[in-house]
């Protein structure tokens, strides 16, 4: 095998589409931090490569661990395929691992997130296969990220505006991958039009933070616009083929954080910059390009 194919297995292993994603979460943590203090790049920059470093140790440990699995179900992998070695996987997860931790260490908080991460990924990686409950320890570490970026940037205490981002977050990503199951069984539509329900639950979970006496749900929707219109459409796709709709749902992702950032930047008493929106648009774009090179699950 070429040199070139085996850095296209490496990249779909990593599930490099995603990766945007992660650093866009992690920006939304550093953002909000920045409405109160002001942001040193070193920590930003360490926070954010902090996040895509544990986001790369766990998909490498991921497909270590499911190497046999994926004999049998996903040949097309690289480790069936014997591109690398699985050994090599491992190292390099355990490196990713370290590394993450140590970009972290800057701010005794942030290292801790980055630990909790990281257990969360060995709780996930070893029970994926077992459990569907399993789907909350790989929907935490997504939530986690902007928990992440804050505290790298930030000595405050922990906002509600940081726990709503980090909850839609939690529930966008435990809801595609129930959506994704669900469509895999014969009584999918039983459950159908619960499922669906999520993307509803994360919006308003987004725009809770802004609620106060002169705005209500009503002045803020269209901030979720459009979230919500991606994501209905990768949900009616996904009846069709789950492979596009759950790449859609990935590459959406960004869009949780812009619904979530859109309201800071509105009206007179705007707390960031319109320059702050710029972040989550193109991490959509990019990770959905990527998605053309290799795929993100």
């Amino acid at each position: 095998m070429n040199q070139s194919s085996k850095w296209t297995a490496l990249l779909a292993t990593i599930r490099t589409p995603n990766i945007p994603s992660v650093a866009c979460n992690a920006l939304t943590g550093i953002l909000l931090a920045s409405i109160t203090v002001p942001i040193q790049t070193p920590h930003a920059i360490t926070a954010i490569a902090s996040g895509i470093l544990l986001y790369l140790a766990g998909n490498l440990l991921n497909d270590w661990h499911d190497r046999d699995w994926d004999a049998l179900h996903r040949p097309e992998r690289a480790l069936p395929k014997k591109i690398f070695q699985p050994s090599s996987y491992l190292i390099l997860a355990i490196a990713c691992s370290l590394a993450g931790l140590v970009t972290a260490a800057a701010n005794p908080r942030s290292l801790a997130i980055a630990a909790i991460i990281l257990g969360l990924i060995l709780i996930y990686t070893k029970s994926h296969k077992s459990s569907p409950l399993a789907i909350i320890p790989m929907g935490l570490c997504r939530a986690f990220l902007p928990i992440l970026g804050y505290f790298a940037c930030s000595d405050q205490a922990i906002t509600p505006s940081l726990i709503l981002i980090a909850a839609a977050l939690l529930i966008h990503t435990c809801g595609l991958s129930l959506v994704a199951r669900s469509e895999s069984k014969p009584e999918r539509h039983k459950s159908r039009l619960f499922l669906y329900a999520y993307p509803l639950a994360v919006a308003i979970a987004c725009l809770a933070a802004h609620i106060n006496s002169t705005r209500s749900i009503i002045h803020l929707w269209p901030a979720a616009l459009p979230y919500l219109l991606w994501t209905f459409l990768a949900l009616f796709i996904l009846r069709r083929s789950a492979f596009t709709g759950v790449s859609m749902l990935l590459a959406g992702i960004p869009l949780v954080d812009w619904t979530f950032l859109i309201p800071f930047t509105l009206g007179p008493d705007a707390s960031l910059p319109w320059l702050a929106l710029c972040a989550p648009p193109i991490a959509f774009i990019l990770g959905k390009s990527l998605q053309k090179i290799v795929p993100a699950t």
